[in-house]
């Protein structure tokens, strides 16, 4: 059993962020020490996954209400009733995912233009350095050129 600091260590994740997932339904409650609703929170291995789960679709920039629609079944990895819906819950994460996907293309297409720009800008005010007389700026553009 873990402590919502140890959590906090291992995951990443700061204990306030922690609570606040708890606070929102998108973690079911701990496992309270003394059976008390003050209690200390404790947390299993399976706590541990699940966290780390939502944690990894965060960190692909996954909205926090996509992420609890994706998670509100629960950890797939756990014991469930026998009439538990596998394929559905399967096919709900699977179409979330794929707009997350289509959502992450759109940007990762939106920060290559944005790159694009950039570079650009960034050899034409080495060209005008140039132009002006600047040696760094020289050494600094021909190596530009060799990274094309």
């Amino acid at each position: 059993m873990y402590s919502i600091g140890q959590v906090a260590r291992m995951t990443g994740i700061t204990a306030f962020t922690l609570r606040y997932y708890e606070q929102i339904g998108l973690l079911p409650n701990p496992q309270r020490q003394n059976g008390s609703p003050r209690g200390v929170r404790s947390y299993d291995e399976q706590d541990l996954r699940f966290i780390r789960f939502i944690h990894g679709l965060k960190q692909t920039g996954m909205k926090l209400e996509d992420i609890a629609a994706f998670a509100e079944d629960g950890c797939l990895l756990s014991d469930h009733e026998p009439d538990f819906d596998i394929p559905g819950v399967l096919a709900k994460r699977t179409e979330l995912l794929d707009r997350h996907l289509e959502e992450l293309r759109k940007q990762m297409m939106q920060l290559e233009e944005i790159r694009k720009v950039a570079e650009e800008k960034q050899a034409y005010y080495l060209r005008m350095l140039v132009e002006h007389g600047d040696r760094s700026a020289s050494r600094q553009a021909v190596g530009l050129a060799e990274q094309t």
